[in-house]
């Protein structure tokens, strides 16, 4: 009979977790025996290509696998072993993939959702044979804003017990964007995920991150997102990063397209008459993508920055970073301060 296990799940993801971290049967028993599991049951399972080329030294603690339509990631660290699932036929948003998409269980077709809660359950009827087993799901998604801020204080192990909440100890945690300290139960500004100034209330969640109910939705925002008197101008939107972004893009779609009067305009309007600079990650051996976020390989694709910021982004990591000017020179920061 092996120790307690406890089951968590939430959305796609399922970890098994155990209290021993120094348990030299937890990879063999559970590990390994799961991997074996999901083999017989049709999947496909293999190395993590890209953790077995940058770190091999853990490669045997990642792994791989695909049924149908399904894919799936298998880790084993320390006292968890953690099973995350998504579609290859799902709606992707996140350029990085659909692995990293929030929702994966809503952004699943039917068949795929009920396919991975059959695994889960599976794993769960598989577990109980083993020892005492417990069973938690945080998919909260249904509950009011309200309760899920309580479901999540009883489920916090940082919540003071007297208080039944977390409490901010640090003034570097709670203060805002207009430098004032938050309260617990306070009436802020925020702006919503396009930008918008939303009013609400917010509660203390952990580190610098507050819950803000606003427009019956549920927010968790840092606190440097939040304004604690109303901003001169609510109207105004404070999207400036997806601003840019969009309007780079649509630049390079008028540069691929030939359309260079587009172009020009576009250009004019991002960085009226200065000239633009390129970032040269020398790790990656790319290029940065627009607003710090991303690589690619082509110039068409790279972003374009101000000298004053593509400089101070490299001055900020000069052993990895090179500025690349109109001209196509580099320029490497650390070689000019040496």
């Amino acid at each position: 009979m092996r120790q307690p296990i406890s089951v968590i799940i939430h959305d796609s993801h399922i970890g098994i977790w155990q209290e021993d971290p120094c348990d030299s049967t937890f990879r063999s028993e559970i590990y390994g025996a799961l991997i074996r599991q999901m083999r017989d049951r049709g999947w496909s399972i293999g190395r993590n290509d890209q953790t077995h080329r940058r770190f091999r030294c853990i490669s045997p603690n990642h792994r791989v696998g695909a049924r149908g339509t399904l894919l799936c990631d298998i880790e084993i660290s320390g006292r968890v072993v953690k099973v995350e699932f998504w579609s290859t036929t799902a709606r992707q948003v996140n350029q990085n993939g659909r692995r990293y998409d929030f929702d994966k269980m809503k952004r699943m077709s039917k068949l795929d959702r009920l396919r991975v809660e059959l695994e889960f359950r599976r794993i769960i009827a598989w577990l109980e044979t083993l020892g005492p087993l417990e069973v938690k799901r945080r998919d909260d998604q249904n509950l009011a804003p309200m309760e899920r801020i309580e479901k999540g204080y009883a489920e916090s192990w940082h919540s003071d017990k007297e208080l039944g909440r977390p409490v901010c100890n640090s003034d570097y945690n709670r203060k805002s964007a207009d430098d004032q300290l938050l309260e617990h139960g306070q009436i802020v500004w925020m702006p919503d995920n396009k930008g918008r100034m939303l009013r609400g209330i917010t509660y203390y969640h952990i580190n610098n991150m507050w819950w803000v109910i606003a427009g019956g939705m549920l927010f968790n925002k840092g606190c440097s997102e939040i304004f604690a008197a109303a901003p001169s101008d609510l109207r105004k939107k404070r999207n400036d990063r997806a601003s840019r972004k969009r309007r780079e893009t649509e630049l390079q779609i008028a540069v691929q397209r030939m359309d260079y009067r587009r172009a020009q305009t576009l250009k004019t309007i991002l960085f009226g008459g200065e000239p633009t600079y390129m970032i040269w990650a020398r790790d990656h051996r790319a290029y940065y993508r627009s607003q710090y976020a991303g690589y690619c390989s082509d110039t068409a694709g790279a972003g374009r920055y101000t000298r004053a910021e593509a400089e101070a982004e490299c001055r900020r990591v000069p052993h990895e970073l090179e500025m690349v000017c109109p001209d196509g020179k580099h320029v490497s920061f650390d070689r000019v301060a040496a």
